[in-house]
């Protein structure tokens, strides 16, 4: 049972730090700060799945290569974690330019409109309806967005819960939006989605008020969230219901809670085929992806080398102009998979996520985990540093809400920055960025005055309850 010893130092770790921030230093947690979501992401697939797959891991793998992949994830937390609390991502933030006080509420009433329609529209029309269509490269292009109809959403409830003018209709015309989003993907079978507009919907209730969830409502959203993810999953999986709103709501009311246990990996599901290999092999979870990695990088399959993180820039050209362009560093993970998967894989294949640890490994081993872990801790508190500076800003709320949650995807796909491929550079980014720089132009000079005076003044980051009323 060596080999487990460090997935159980690992889960050690990471529930000490959580509950002692909870119950121990409960005035200084803030539940919206990014690092809980990632150690939240790490433990379900470094210690929840490494203990409950072990024996299968084992008898694939063998004992030592299970043992230093867990290795490899107790260190890997602890950089991370001693990066984040310790690193430079406070001094980051101080230097950046200064979040716009100014609302321009004209420029939401052309924005949020045109959000909420292109949201609406890919929501519906794309994956409701047109799924099975065939679409052209411009038109598939175009119903990319849906991410825009959470965003308008979050507008709305941060513009209503203004502290200096308040506006109750907006705040819940904008929750009824989420909550229409968060419905809208259970029924499409997409959990991450659903997820991520409760804690979307979460932070923007809460930032704009200055205050943290007490925990009894963090419990509640745990559960929903946990019921969330179970449902959608649930859903996409059954066979037995009709898939419309009658068949969606009879499998509702017939739905097992329970089922959420399987989905967070702590019990096993019933299956009738789980004799046959390819239904007992769990390489096809995040943990097995990484395990994989892990055995065949660089032996039996070469490095990436971070290959992958070019398209941080290749995603903003389209396909429309550049017909041809590759999917960068996904020739490395198909050979990798090819070369040490249990089964016959082909150059087709697409599969499944192999977490963050199995992507460093595909980097480029101990050394790539080591950057990359740096580089993302930095990053996250640099932007969390940055939030807490200007959360008297309406805009800061809004894209806080609208990007705290990614911490959770970077440790659950392919690649850390799968969220920006696909989501957030195309349907958050653009519009943020279009509201800080009209809000900032459209300062008037009393507020350009104060909102200096406040950089200036703030050494370091207020306190949540020290906020100016």
């Amino acid at each position: 049972m060596n080999e487990t010893f460090p997935a159980y130092l690992t889960g050690g770790l990471i529930l000490s730090l959580i509950l002692g921030a909870v119950f121990v230093f409960r005035k200084r947690f803030d539940p919206f700060a990014p690092v809980w979501l990632f150690m939240i992401g790490f433990f379900q697939v470094y210690v929840i799945q490494a203990l409950s797959y072990r024996d299968w891991a084992v008898s694939v793998h063998g004992e030592q290569i299970v043992e230093a992949a867990n290795w490899r994830s107790l260190w890997a937390i602890c950089l991370f974690l001693f990066v984040y609390w310790f690193g430079p991502g406070r001094w980051f933030s101080g230097k950046m330019p200064r979040a716009p006080y100014h609302w321009s509420m004209p420029a939401l009433s052309g924005l949020v409109p045109f959000m909420l329609t292109w949201g609406f529209f890919c929501s519906i029309i794309m994956i409701v309806q047109g799924k099975d269509e065939e679409t052209t490269q411009g038109e598939h292009l175009l119903r990319q967005f849906y991410f825009m109809m959470l965003g308008s959403g979050i507008l709305l409830m941060v513009t209503g819960s203004r502290r200096e003018k308040p506006a109750r209709p907006l705040f819940f015309a904008g929750l009824a939006v989420c909550l229409c989003f968060v419905m809208l993907w259970i029924f499409q079978g997409k959990r991450s989605p659903s997820l991520i507009g409760i804690l979307g919907c979460a932070c923007a209730y809460y930032g704009p008020r200055f205050k943290r969830p007490p925990l009894a409502v963090l419990t509640v959203l745990a559960v929903v969230g946990s019921l969330v993810v179970a449902v959608s999953l649930a859903w996409r999986n059954q066979r037995l219901y009709e898939r419309s709103a009658t068949g969606f709501v009879q499998f509702l009311v017939d739905f097992d809670p329970s089922t959420a246990l399987v989905n967070l990996n702590l019990v096993e599901a019933e299956n009738p085929r789980a004799n046959r290999k390819e239904f007992r092999s769990k390489e096809t979870e995040e943990y097995g992806g990484y395990l994989l990695m892990f055995s065949t990088v660089p032996e039996r399959s070469e490095y990436d080398y971070g290959a992958n993180y070019l398209r941080l820039f290749t995603t903003f050209i389209p396909r429309i102009v550049w017909p041809d362009k590759p999917i960068f560093g996904r020739d490395k993970w198909i050979a990798a998979w090819m070369a040490g998967s249990e089964f016959k894989r082909d150059e087709k294949f697409t599969g499944p996520a192999i977490g963050i640890l199995g992507a460093t490994q595909l980097n480029g081993g101990a050394l790539a985990t080591a950057i990359v872990l740096s580089v993302l801790a930095t990053g996250l508190r640099t932007a969390y540093e940055y939030y807490r500076r200007y959360q008297y800003t309406c805009w800061a709320q809004a894209w806080w809400a609208l990007t705290y949650y990614n911490a959770w995807l970077m440790t659950v796909n392919d690649d850390p920055f799968v969220w920006f491929y696909y989501i957030y550079g195309f349907s958050i980014m653009p519009p943020m960025v279009m509201l800080w720089l009209v809000n900032r132009f459209a300062e008037t000079e009393a507020e350009a005055r104060w909102a200096k005076w406040m950089k200036n003044w703030q050494n370091r980051p207020m306190p949540l309850d020290r906020m100016p009323a």
